[in-house]
């Protein structure tokens, strides 16, 4: 599976394979690695890799008729140019093409475009979609981040309180989050609405800032201990060192007419806990 490696002028380290234009790793300059990825992962052909940032494109779960989570996260990206930049900064440009096998079972013309930029302690992923075709496009995107924590019981999440979402282990659809801070009991899947400030993962160690812009959802997700155990290439006790909170347009589609283009990012910011 080929593998593209990114080091920043201060250390900054990213690793991305084509399949899927995966972010499998990211290491800040100085630190440690900060995307958890399952050693029971399937690198193969056609298969998703649990963990790191999957693309989710063009439907996000079962929410639609196709594969789950669409098929930009199992298919073959072009790599544009991955370079260190005059500033010190790397960075990777992929891009993902419509084709004889995406147009069999989503009959549109796009191209979509995934950015990796790694600097010091921050990681910026910017992902476009433009409509190439006659007709007018919509799809759901995720950026489906996999973060590496040191255990479940000690993270939590700010940012989300006065936040209405679904909740899709009850299927509740319009859930109000009073607390101003998450914590994690048991299997967590919701989908927030109306993301309009920084959402920050809270562990004794660091604290991870994301801020998204272009996205209007964000999606927070562990399996739990049950779950866990049903997913195959997620290692016994993995639900434990990971949470997803992902950047996502998922409740409102997008809708871009002939020509249109779209954009969304997140960006990550780790600031270690002094003392």
């Amino acid at each position: 599976m080929n593998k593209v490696l990114l080091e920043s002028r201060d250390g900054a380290r990213a690793e991305i394979t084509q399949h899927g234009a995966h972010l499998c790793s990211w290491i800040p300059s100085g630190g440690v690695e900060q995307l958890f990825l399952s050693d029971a992962s399937e690198f193969r052909e056609g298969a998703a890799i649990r963990g790191g940032v999957p693309i989710v494109f063009p439907q996000f779960s079962n929410l639609g008729p196709l594969p789950k989570h669409g098929f930009a996260r199992t298919a073959y990206w072009q790599l544009v140019r991955a370079e260190q930049l005059s500033e010190g900064a790397a960075q990777a440009i992929f891009t993902l093409q419509d084709d004889v096998s995406s147009r069999s079972i989503w009959p549109h013309a796009f191209r979509a475009e995934f950015t990796i930029t790694v600097e010091k302690d921050s990681l910026q992923m910017d992902f476009s979609v433009s409509n190439l075709g006659e007709m007018e496009l919509h799809f759901q995107a995720a950026l489906h981040t996999y973060f590496r924590i040191g255990a479940l019981e000690d993270t939590r999440i700010a940012g989300l309180g006065g936040l209405h979402y679904h909740d899709t282990v009850t299927d509740d659809r319009n859930r109000y989050q009073e607390e101003a801070i998450l914590e994690f009991q048991g299997e967590t899947d919701r989908i927030y609405a109306d993301i309009s400030s920084d959402l920050k993962i809270l562990q004794p160690h660091q604290t991870v800032i994301v801020r998204q812009t272009g996205f209007e959802d964000a999606v927070v997700w562990n399996p739990g201990a049950r779950k866990g155990a049903e997913l195959k290439d997620l290692e016994t006790d993995g639900y434990r060192y990971m949470v997803c909170v992902e950047a996502a347009q998922i409740l409102k589609p997008i809708h871009l007419a002939p020509g249109q283009s779209w954009v969304g990012s997140q960006c990550l910011t780790v600031v270690p806990t002094l003392g």
